[in-house]
């Protein structure tokens, strides 16, 4: 017996080694059970499903410690008690409610006390709880399973046999406890992480709905006028916007922001600079360069570290076809007139970083089949997998390819395309692709105050 306790005590040294052949030759009896604990222990922090967990071990227990009810409780810290979560009966698992506080029963003791408890005949045991699976328990063993001395649950162990459990049992479970502890810990860790995995995609779902619908869908009943948006979140969240919003008779102001940075962060700050934005126009129609300078100051108050907003922001007067435009540091826009493209040269500082930060603005009187194009840089900056961005070369044919038949709507679905031909399957998109483009009819005069309208 000393032999083999010696030996048991040899498998929870170091990092669950294999038993050496020695004592396979010396000691076969127990070296096949240390083989054992060792293949069980291994086994066991594989396995990060709770139930499939506790059922392993009920089994492989069955290999070293012949028993008849097999069951694992918990222990909750909040309503402190211990919660039975596996029962075996013999060979059938049963569903059992148990409830146990510390010092309630021979389990409870194991529990409090943080040690082994081992009764020969719980018939003599002022302890003993009968449960209600039926069985005449003749003795218990109790193991606490514990991490780092923190109580974890306990293992017991019920036979109908009195005398049934060993001091040799009592040792090779107390050995096995702690694997089982730590595997525990590791799939309750685990159960954790997953709930809050689909609890964060849940939120994160619902949260792009919300964005999605915070941006219009388009503009109707605007002479002259032919519009369409296209948004492509590189994440769940994106750090793109755009807005289409009524300016005074006969005008229609157009946003397209870029929030610095991406995720859920960066789509927050996106809708508070619509939010602000909207809440501007309403009291005040200016000058583009006006309104941006406004806007800035409002978002250079919010005082948020490291964000800005590239943003562009123009005002389309459709009796004169005519487009005014100012820019807060977001790429040039495009001007596509007799099939060339070529950009419209005005530039800012971001919005955010400076409070006293001025802007220039610069006029188009816009002409039948002209197209207008604002774009952020994830359009220009999709990559394939040689790293070569799509490029303005790119775009500008695009551009200086389509046809006077072509609708605004077609067109943007087709520079989408584009950049996911050039990036190819596979490729994850690193930033948010969103555009708006403009594309003047030459329509003739209309009832200008009955426009536009906002879907």
């Amino acid at each position: 017996m000393e032999d083999a306790a010696k030996l048991a005590s040899y498998a929870i040294l170091g990092d669950v080694d294999p038993v050496p052949q020695s004592l396979l030759t010396a000691f076969p009896e127990q070296a096949k059970t240390l083989t054992l604990l060792y293949d069980v222990s291994r086994e066991l922090t594989s396995i990060l499903d709770r139930e499939e967990l506790l059922r392993r071990v009920a089994q492989r227990v069955k290999r070293l410690v012949d028993y008849h009810v097999f069951s694992v409780m918990l222990w909750n810290e909040a309503a402190q008690h211990l919660e039975s979560v596996f029962t075996m009966r013999y060979e059938d698992q049963r569903p059992v409610r148990l409830r146990l506080a510390l010092n309630e029963g021979i389990t409870g003791a194991a529990a409090a006390e943080r040690r082994t408890v081992r009764v020969n005949d719980v018939v003599n045991d002022s302890r003993h709880i009968s449960c209600e699976l039926g069985l005449d328990t003749g003795s218990e063993l109790v193991i606490p399973l514990l991490l780092q001395d923190r109580l974890i649950g306990v293992l017991d162990l019920e036979s109908t046999e009195k005398n049934a459990f060993t001091e040799q049992h009592e040792r090779m479970l107390a050995t096995l406890g702690s694997y089982v502890a730590v595997a525990l810990e590791n799939a309750r860790l685990y159960e954790e992480a997953r709930e809050n995995e689909f609890r964060l995609q849940d939120d994160l779902n619902t949260a792009r709905e919300i964005q999605r619908q915070l941006l219009p869908h388009g503009a109707r009943g605007i002479p002259g006028l032919d519009l369409a948006a296209a948004y492509v979140p590189a994440r769940e969240l994106g750090g793109d916007f755009y807005d289409f919003l009524p300016y005074g008779k006969g005008k229609l102001a157009v946003a397209l922001g870029d929030v610095s940075g991406k995720g859920t962060a960066a789509a927050l700050y996106g809708s508070l600079a619509i939010g602000t934005l909207r809440e501007l126009v309403v009291s005040s129609t200016c000058n583009p360069a006006s309104m941006l300078q406004m806007l800035n100051r409002r978002m250079h108050g919010a005082r948020l570290d490291a964000r800005f907003i590239a943003m562009l922001f123009a005002v389309y007067d459709a009796a004169e076809h005519r487009l005014t435009l100012s820019n807060a540091g977001g790429p040039y826009p495009l001007l596509v007139r007799d099939g060339t493209a070529q950009e419209i040269r005005i530039e800012g500082v971001p919005l955010g970083l400076f409070p006293d930060s001025e802007y220039e603005e610069t006029t188009i009187d816009l002409q039948a089949g002209d197209i207008v194009l604002f774009a952020s840089d994830g359009i220009l900056e999709s990559e394939n997998v040689r790293e070569e961005e799509f490029g303005s070369k790119r775009l500008h044919a695009l551009l200086a390819d389509a046809g006077p038949e072509i609708s605004a709507n077609e067109l943007s679905e087709k520079i989408i395309a584009a950049t996911d031909d050039h990036s190819g399957p596979g490729l994850s998109p690193h930033d948010d692709r969103t555009l708006l483009l403009l594309r003047v009819t030459g329509e003739g005069a209309a009832d200008y105050s009955k426009f536009p309208v906002i879907y």
